[in-house]
């Protein structure tokens, strides 16, 4: 197989021995551009299972935010992609076993006619997309259960460390899962953690018309994938303690963190905090391996590759110009942290503390533009509404942890000029647009405001079509 490339960036050319303050850096695992042949060939076919929440905290916009972009879905499908439709309450139906959709208009009838009522017996539907899919899988499609609902599950297993478990399971196993948060209270943390452990995309909005740019991200990167399960880790030299930056965890320093799914001709990076102690060689600060699965689900494990800098005394450490893109991953993986502290504090309920630290990453000399204009709009939300505050911030920081680079394709999606426009030049584009209100569809509506009360006011979108190559 063609390989990836590791690509350790310091902030700065050198380093300070026993410095107060950490050095960071960037790692990098950067894929090869897409042979030319595969460039050609039509994407892979895919095997959708569409599982939809019909409990009745469903009931109302939620629902039908659920079904209209199930509608989308179908209506963007090719010829060789198969579909199946799970619904739950505190019952499972299946309005479609796994199959080529021959009836367009028929899939949709029985769509809209979906009713909202019972409990949520959410792992029992995502088991039942599940099921849909696995006497199916092959290395030459793609199968992916995507969970439209509230999360807020009350019936059956509802233990999220077993739900997870289950959900990782099923993505080694080659069916992955994406989740889509609905609804003012839905659970975010069960949402986004299913999403994690399942290889998958989270994304949240309160109209289908929000959600078109979730599944075009994750149609985009399904059909360029290049590796999967990519995995970082690093491990400090001889008196070198690192971590790396943007998710705390209960059991302290995270030296390992699962970045996903990495597309042809892109980039998984993460920040790495280091301190460097006394005795500390040089040569060897520290290492970073990657490991992944390829297509046909082979491990492959890229490295060690190691970082060695100069000693610099302080004089020449002060005048070592930092790199600016550097500079702006490490100010958006620190700021990632901080939110998830305000999150805490907002959660508990000391919303005047979770003010002032947000107030606090303002004064910060290091915001890139996006970060600014994001916390600012946190900053607002939190006086507004402090559960939406929550998710907008969860996701948000999510984002700003980790992100997919990548030179833009020219069948991306619709959303290429949009993304091209705002990044005003810059080299890179994301396969994961960074957007101000997470929300919110970047394209129909300005940050801070309410979304229309009738979604079809602005107009008829574009169905999130599955990419052609």
């Amino acid at each position: 197989m063609s390989q990836p490339t590791i690509e350790i960036l310091p902030l700065k050319m050198g380093f300070l021995r026993a410095a107060s303050e950490p050095l960071h850096v960037l790692v990098r695992l950067v894929a090869p551009a897409q042979p030319t042949e595969l460039t050609a060939t039509p994407r892979a076919p895919l095997d959708l299972a569409i599982v939809i929440d019909r409990s009745g905290s469903m009931n109302g916009q939620p629902l039908k935010a659920a079904i209209e972009s199930a509608v989308r879905i179908v209506q963007g499908l090719r010829a060789d992609d198969r579909i199946s439709i799970v619904t739950f309450d505190t019952e499972i139906d299946v309005v479609q076993a796994l199959s080529v959709v021959t009836d367009r208009a028929e899939l949709e009838r029985r769509l809209r006619s979906i009713v909202s009522g019972g409990s949520t017996a959410l792992f029992a539907g995502w088991e039942e997309g599940v099921k849909q899919l696995a006497p199916f899988v092959k290395k030459e499609r793609i199968a992916r259960v995507i969970l439209l609902s509230d999360g807020q599950a009350n019936h059956g297993l509802l233990d999220e460390s077993e739900i997870f478990s289950h959900v990782t399971k099923a993505a080694g196993a080659g069916i992955t899962t994406s989740t889509i948060g609905l609804g003012h209270g839905f659970n975010e943390s069960l949402m986004v953690g299913m999403a994690k452990a399942g290889e998958g995309a989270s994304n949240f909005g309160q109209t289908a018309d929000d959600l078109d740019e979730a599944f075009e991200e994750q149609f985009a990167i399904l059909s360029h994938a290049f590796l999967r399960q990519v995995k970082v880790s690093v491990q400090g030299g001889s008196d070198v303690q690192v971590r790396l930056v943007g998710e705390i965890l209960e059991e302290g320093l995270t030296r390992s963190r699962k970045l996903g799914t990495l597309p042809w001709g892109s980039a998984l990076a993460a920040v790495v905090e280091v301190k460097i102690g006394p005795n500390a060689k040089a040569d060897s600060i520290f290492a970073v391996n990657f490991q992944a699965l390829t297509k046909e689900g082979e491990v492959v494990k890229f490295g060690p590759q190691v970082l060695g800098l100069p000693e610099v005394d302080l004089a020449a450490f002060s005048i070592l110009p930092a790199d600016v893109n550097v500079a702006a991953a490490v100010s958006e993986a620190v700021i990632a942290e901080k939110l998830e502290a305000i999150e805490a504090r907002a959660r508990a309920g000391d919303i005047k503390a979770a003010k002032a630290l947000l107030d606090e990453i303002l004064t910060r000399t290091d915001l890139t533009a996006w970060a600014k204009q994001k916390v600012e709009y946190l900053r607002q939300l939190l006086e507004d509404d402090a559960v939406m505050f929550l998710k907008e911030s969860r996701y948000g920081r999510t984002r700003m942890s980790r992100s997919i680079k990548a030179q833009l394709m020219s069948n991306y999606s619709a959303s290429a000029d949009d993304l091209l426009d705002s990044l005003q030049g810059s080299k890179e584009a994301s396969y994961v647009a960074k957007k101000t209100a997470d929300g919110r569809n970047s394209r129909r509506q300005a940050p801070g405001t309410p979304p229309p009360t009738n979604p079809g006011a602005t107009g008829t979108p574009t169905p999130p079509t599955p990419p052609q190559a």
